[in-house]
């Protein structure tokens, strides 16, 4: 199920990052040639916005997220264990709050339009709870991972806790 989820994820997020280029180049190009194009404030908007949500699970996903690297592997394993954990734990409790409160947002704007597309903000603000629920679980396979490789026998020069 995850590795269906990743494989829509990076067809969405190339999709989005392909529209996002082509409406901002239109607008220059129509900016150039003095052509109103009203369209590509807003679409360039909820487009990037959808795209941070989604993009944040692939960062995720390649351990690329914000972490104190050069802290936790200054650590002896014990406690790169316990920091790691600690970090992941906190990271999944931001994760599950921003997919309620991404949730409540999309609802209350269930009924609210954009001006210039007429797009469901709702439908926008779902990027929220979609981006933080596919993050929340890339989280929790990185951290097992992870840990994972960490009780893989010590290579040597490997530092012991």
């Amino acid at each position: 199920m995850l590795n269906a989820a990743r494989k829509i994820t990076n067809v969405l997020v190339t999709f989005l990052f392909i529209m996002l280029v082509v409406v901002v180049f239109v607008q220059v190009v129509c900016r150039i040639i003095k052509v109103s194009f009203p369209y590509a404030d807003e679409l360039s908007r909820y487009t990037f916005v959808w795209l941070i949500y989604l993009g944040g699970t692939i960062t995720i996903r390649n351990g690329m997220n914000i972490t104190f690297d050069v802290i936790l592997d200054s650590l002896p394993k014990k406690a790169w264990k316990i920091v790691f954990t600690l970090v992941n734990i906190i990271s999944c409790a931001f994760l599950v709050m921003a997919v309620v409160l991404g949730a409540n947002l999309a609802w209350v704007n269930r009924v609210q339009v954009s001006s210039v597309v007429k797009l469901n903000m709702g439908a926008v603000m779902l990027a929220i709870p979609v981006g933080g629920l596919l993050m929340f679980c890339e989280q929790i396979s990185y951290y097992l991972r992870k840990m994972k490789e960490a009780d893989a026998p010590a290579v040597a020069g490997e530092k012991e806790g």
